[in-house]
């Protein structure tokens, strides 16, 4: 633990630069009537008010121009280790004045067995290191250090300072600032990580939109491959199957049809084709061209394909831009309030200005607005007022210090010459009192002698009466003859011992027979013990047998409780039938209503009307209008289209036979379309997926009418009857109780007789045990007395052991008288030896008694020679006393002087400096402002409005234009759509065009080829046509409209064409699944590392949080113990700090003060209390703070701790220190320094005996400070 050890000053305040004085520091206590330099020596910071060389001795007091000074303390560190700390110091004389110097200085091991060869290790010589060294050493903080272990006097009242100086000492005790900064290093670090977070998931996000694309087009690319292998391959066997098939019915059409035939049935073909046909105007090389549209409509599909994917990457980028565009909205917001607090703070920052120019005469700035060149302006016209300010108040405290210094010399040299005089005086009056008390002394010595010729006298004759006495006592016992009287005590006492020992060998003869004696007694006693049981047996029963004599009610009772029980049995199980019955039909009652309740509930739920036969009957009539609605519809649409059919090619309604222009036809095409409309499949399918609910609702609705009449029957037929048996059971109920509680009586008294009969029973018997048992005891009795009659002896043991008795009494009473022989033998030897011893005594006294009658001769010539020096003394003091009288008038007059003129002086230097303190403070507020303002200036945030107003619009411009896009996208898709629904129609109307032509061409080629065949064969090819090819036709026919062959060419060429633009939109995503997997990585561990960090920084927290209630709860304990021992006032219970909490989680910080309590109220102390008051408070704040914060160090030094005190509470402090002291010193650790110039504090501790010496700090006849030990006796 941490210790002082030794201190050497040197050329510090008024101590010799040329040689050192050294303090030894005690333990548990240490007291310095003196100077405190201990806070320099470890902390290196000089006592306030010493700056600019005032700590080290004055070079002009040493006639020296410079003097060097140096403080050297030896320590013991927490570790163990001694240290040894030197500080050195200089302060040279100038022209300006005095200049002083901090020289090298050594903090190292200190070895005090260096004269035997020891080494000192040098840890350090730089100053900064020696104060971040020390404080570690000793094993506590810096702000411990200087605040609560060595506290300098003018200090000692900052537990009382204003409310930011203390917050700010407080911060520093509990180290508040550092943990609190690393706390905001994590919360800003995380700050800033979750911003990085933020960018990283933008990135992820955006990484993943493009994996789910890249993903979909893998997954469109495999579904491509898949349906091209297989439509490859159904086209290749279709393909094969028709053209062979097709090949094979031209052949045989061409071989086995008549030519007049095949012109009827191309003509009738013809005529069939024409009569759903739309002519469409063009050659037959036009239309075979149309016919590709179905390689056109797979185009479009892939180009609606590729529009979905353009819409779905705009519906993306619009979904990003909307996103930055609040961002950017949100920073716009900021920076407009930015530019109203600009704002706010130029004219805050004019209106200071104009104030401040008024206050201080600077003209010229009432003008608003105020441009950067005139605030430039007036900052450098406020500096050189400040600075003339400050020379003004510098050429004050330079004219100060001279008259002071002027003062000082002058005074000197007075005080030098009256010093001189006074020292005389002090010399020749020091001489004077120790005369008077040599005198005293010597007189009291003579008062105190006085008696000795008397005392001597007295003494001869009491010496001559002790010889006298002692030969007499001498004769007395050569006359008692004291030997041979003991000698016959010491036979009487054998012979008893051996009479002793016959009786009881004669004794051991009768113990052999005390187990039968034993016996006997026993016997005695047990049947003297039986005949009192039976006695006291009968009287108990007495009563009970006369009531009962004569009766055998035994059998009777049994039989009456039998029956009674059997009545008990049966009424309980009435009663228990009548509970069951009840509890059964209450639990039936109870479940039918739940039931009812749950059917009710059912109900309710299931149909939305108020009675069920109401929703029956609305479901009923909505699927009937559903069933007509299907019944009408049905055929409708077949009937519409060829009605249309024919009104288009004949332009006449075939429902009424009237011819249609065209203008009419337009309004009769379009009342059959919307006709054939309402009759649509989808209409049909919407109308019978209607009925099907309807009939669904309705078969609901029926099942629950079992559930209506189940509900029904509970609540009107079941649960009345139900209830109805409840109450008859309820009713029937009290009665059988009754019964049953009437029976149970009934058998508890029976059962009660029995016992009665039992007991008496019981009785009976044992008497009848015990006669037989005392009838056996007397039998014992009368055998046990033959056998010891038969034995002769004639004494018992009783007699024996009287006889015994007797001798040992007789053996008793001789010690005693040998024992009182003996003791008045010794009591006469030591009377002898106390009478020679009282002789001697007095010859030593009579011998001392002359040697002080010699002695009272030299004290009175003493005493002559000794008022003879005070005579001269007294004649030599007068005569100094008028030179001081003489040497007083001049000092007088210059302290006279000297105060008006510090008087003046001083009011003028407060005057300026309270000017200047204001000036300061307004330049500081305006630099504040100032400051803020130019940043935001230099910052460019104005320019950041505009550019973030012109991003906002860009953005907008962007979100039109994206909806813009994604609104063509989709007007595109439509129209694509659309065309491809229509091109079904198209293709068809196209196919039957070509078909048509062609047929048309057949005719034509048929009737040129008629003529060169003959009839007959004809005939032949036409019978042979009509077996066979119309099956081989229906075969062609049914190949061509099941798998349609023609069209799966166009389906692969497109899935081909869209497969490849796939392939290639995949190359823009390669390795896509790596970039997204590393960026999920890197979140994902981003996030984890920002969470670790939260929790760190909540940890800290609330770990500072503990420590600081923790620290608070044990300081103010001990503040309240100390307060409470210590002040003898009535008007404070009781002081503690409070710390009071202020902002939230994020910023949290403490304000603290120190309030009082009287009667359970809390006060503020600061501007309540007195002077002493806050004293004693501030040293039982630091003896508190000391005690949580300084465990490794158990240095304490008080700097006049009783300044301010009245003598009460002196006492007090005294009395607690010294019990603090004494509760501590058995501490390894504790050590207490008390620098005080208090006598009668001193005297306190004095008095006390916990210090064996003390320090004292004096001036030589040079007025150099010396320091002196003195014991702690000379302080009382």
């Amino acid at each position: 633990m941490a210790a002082l050890n030794k201190l050497a000053i040197r050329g510090i305040r008024s101590f010799d630069d040329k040689q050192i004085a050294i303090i030894e520091f005690f333990s548990p206590v240490t007291v310095i009537v003196g100077h405190n330099v201990l806070k320099y020596a470890t902390t290196g910071d000089q006592p306030p008010n010493t700056r600019g060389g005032a700590f080290i001795h004055d070079p002009k007091m040493a006639n020296e121009k410079e003097v060097k000074a140096q403080v050297r303390l030896r320590f013991r560190a927490s570790n163990g280790k001694l240290m040894l700390a030197t500080r050195n110091l200089s302060v040279t004389v100038k022209k300006t004045g005095l200049t002083m110097k901090t020289l090298e200085s050594i903090l190292g091991l200190a070895n005090t067995n260096a004269e035997q060869g020891g080494k000192r290790g040098v840890i350090s010589t730089k100053c900064a290191e020696m104060d971040t060294e020390i404080p570690q050493l000793l094993g506590v903080s810096k702000a411990i250090l200087e605040n609560v272990i060595f506290c300098h006097q003018e200090d000692s009242y900052w537990p009382l300072a204003e409310p930011s100086a203390l917050k700010k000492k407080f911060d520093e005790i509990f180290e508040a600032t550092r943990y609190t900064k690393a706390l905001d290093s994590i919360k800003g670090l995380r700050k800033d990580r979750t911003a990085e977070l933020k960018a990283e998931k933008e990135r992820l996000l955006s990484l993943q939109r493009e994996k789910q694309h890249s993903d979909k087009l893998k997954g469109r690319v495999t579904e491509l491959n898949s349906t091209i292998a297989s439509k490859e391959v159904e086209y290749e066997e279709t393909k094969t199957q028709y053209q062979a098939v097709a090949e094979a019915n031209l052949k045989f059409q061409e071989h086995a049809t008549s030519l007049e035939e095949k012109k009827s049935r191309l003509q009738s073909d013809l005529a069939e084709a024409k009569l759903n046909l739309q002519e469409i105007p063009g050659q037959m090389k036009n239309l075979h061209r149309a016919s590709t549209l179905d390689v056109h409509i797979s185009s479009q599909k892939q180009k609606r394909w590729g529009e979905d994917a353009k819409r779905q990457d705009l519906d993306d980028a619009l979904l990003v831009t909307r996103s930055r565009h609040t961002e950017l909205i949100a920073w716009h917001g900021r920076l407009l309030a930015e530019a109203e607090a600009h704002k706010q703070q130029m004219a805050e920052r004019e209106s200071m200005i104009r104030e401040i120019g008024e206050k201080h005469g600077i003209k010229g700035y009432n003008i608003s607005p105020l441009d950067r060149n005139k605030v430039i302006e007036f900052m450098s016209r406020l500096g050189d007022v400040q600075r003339k300010q400050r020379t003004e108040l510098e050429n004050l405290q330079n004219e100060l210090r001279a008259k002071t210094e002027e003062y000082n010399r002058k005074a000197r040299q007075l005080d030098s010459e009256i010093e001189g005089h006074r020292h005389q005086k002090k010399n020749f009056r020091e001489q004077i009192t120790e005369r008077h008390i040599s005198i005293k002394n010597a007189e009291r010595r003579l008062e105190e002698q006085q008696g000795l010729p008397a005392e001597q006298l007295t003494l001869q004759s009491d010496i001559e009466e002790k010889k006298a006495r002692m030969e007499k006592i001498r004769a007395d016992v050569a006359s008692m003859n004291y030997d041979s009287k003991l000698s016959e005590k010491s036979e009487r006492s054998r012979s008893l011992e051996e009479k002793r020992e016959g009786l009881n060998n004669e004794m051991r003869i009768l113990n052999l027979q005390a187990d039968s004696r034993a016996k006997l007694e026993l016997k005695r006693e047990e049947m003297k013990s039986k005949s009192i049981e039976i006695q006291n047996t009968l009287d108990i029963a007495n009563s009970k047998f006369r009531k009962l004599s004569g009766k055998d009610l035994t059998v009777d009772v049994e039989r009456e409780q039998a029956d009674a029980e059997t009545e008990v049995a049966a009424i309980n199980n009435d009663l228990q039938k009548a509970e069951t019955t009840l509890s059964n039909f209450k639990k039936q009652v109870e479940a039918k209503t739940n039931e009812m309740k749950l059917l009710t509930r059912k109900l309710k739920t299931e149909i939305e009307h108020d009675t069920l036969d109401e929703a029956i009957k609305e479901a009923t009539t909505e699927l009937n209008h559903r069933k007509s609605v299907a019944g009408s519809l049905v055929g409708t649409s077949s009937v519409y289209e060829s009605l249309l059919k024919a009104g288009k090619q004949r332009k006449v309604c075939a429902a009424c036979n009237r011819h249609l222009d065209d203008h009419e036809l337009i309004v009769f095409e379009k009342y059959l379309n919307d006709q054939m409309k309402k009759a649509s499949p989808d209409t049909i399918a919407n109308n019978n997926r209607e009925l099907k609910e309807w009939e669904e609702e309705l078969e609901r609705l029926q099942n629950l009418r079992p559930v209506r009449v189940a509900r029904d029957q509970i609540k009107l037929k079941e649960l009345p009857a139900l209830e109805k048996q409840v109450k008859e059971e309820e009713s029937s109920y009290p009665k059988i109780s009754q019964e049953a509680e009437e029976a149970i009586d009934k058998v508890d008294a029976i059962k009660h007789q029995l016992k009665d009969i039992l007991t008496l029973k019981q009785h009976a018997s044992t008497i009848t045990r015990l006669q037989k048992e005392i009838e056996r005891a007397k039998q014992d009795i009368n055998s046990l007395g033959d056998d010891l009659s038969a034995t002769g002896s004639m004494k018992t043991a009783e007699d024996l052991q009287i006889e015994l008795e007797k001798i040992g009494e007789e053996i008793r009473a001789n010690d005693r008288e040998r024992h009182s022989m003996n003791l008045e033998k010794e009591r006469q030897q030591a009377a002898i030896r106390t009478l020679e011893t009282s002789l001697h005594q007095m010859e030593l006294r009579e011998r001392d008694l002359a040697n002080e009658l010699r002695e009272k001769s030299s004290l009175e010539q003493r005493i002559r020679d000794l008022r003879s020096d005070i005579d001269s003394f007294t004649n030599q003091l007068k005569t100094i006393e008028s030179q001081l009288a003489a040497a007083q008038a001049p000092i007088d007059a210059l302290e006279e002087d000297n105060r008006q003129v510090q008087s003046e002086l001083n009011s003028k230097i407060s005057l300026f400096q309270q000017t200047l303190q204001d000036l300061n403070m307004s330049i500081d507020k305006l630099n504040n402002i100032n400051k803020v303002v130019e940043r935001y200036v230099k910052d460019n945030r104005g320019r950041e409005i505009e550019a973030c107003a012109s991003k906002i619009e860009d953005h907008d411009n962007e979100i039109r234009s994206l909806g813009d896009q994604i609104e063509n996208c989709r007007e595109v898709i439509g129209r694509i759509d659309k065309e491809i629904n229509e091109s079904g129609a198209s293709i068809a109307n196209l196919r039957e065009n070509i078909r048509v032509r062609k047929l048309a061409k057949d005719i034509t080629d048929t009737v040129a080829e008629i003529g060169t065949h003959d009839m007959e064969e004809a005939a032949r090819a036409r019978r042979n046509f009509q077996e066979k090819f119309q099956p081989a036709k229906e075969k062609e026919s049914r190949l061509q409209t099941a798998d349609e062959f023609s069209h799966l060419g166009g389906e692969l060429s497109s899935l081909k064409s869209q497969l490849k633009s796939l392939e290639t939109d995949l190359k823009e995503f390669k390795d896509i699944n790596k970039k997204y997997t590393d960026q999920l990585v890197r979140v994902k561990v981003s996030d984890m590392a920002n969470n670790d960090l939260e929790k760190y920084a909540k940890a800290l927290d609330n770990a500072i949080m503990k420590y600081h209630s923790l620290k608070m709860e044990e300081v103010n304990d001990t503040m309240k113990h100390l307060w409470n021992k210590t002040y003898q006032g009535t008007d404070i219970d009781g002081i503690k700090i409070r710390s009071d909490v202020e902002g939230g989680a994020s910023k949290r910080s403490y304000n603290y003060r120190v309030v009082m309590t009287k009667d359970q109220v809390e006060m503020d102390m600061r501007g309540r209390c007195s002077a002493g008051q806050k004293m004693l408070a501030s040293i039982i704040i630091r003896l508190a703070l000391s005690d949580s914060f300084g465990q490794n160090c158990g240095i304490l030094a008080l700097d006049e701790p009783t300044n301010a005190l009245d003598t009460e509470n002196v006492d007090a402090l005294a009395s607690s220190l010294v019990d603090i002291i004494n509760e501590r010193k058995t501490h390894s650790n504790f050590q207490l320094i008390i620098i005080t110039h208090d006598e009668n504090f001193l005297r306190k501790l004095g008095q006390s005996d916990v210090m064996e010496y003390y320090w004292r700090v004096s001036r030589d006849s040079r007025q150099k400070s010396i320091i002196d030990r003195h014991g702690s006796e000379n302080s009382c």
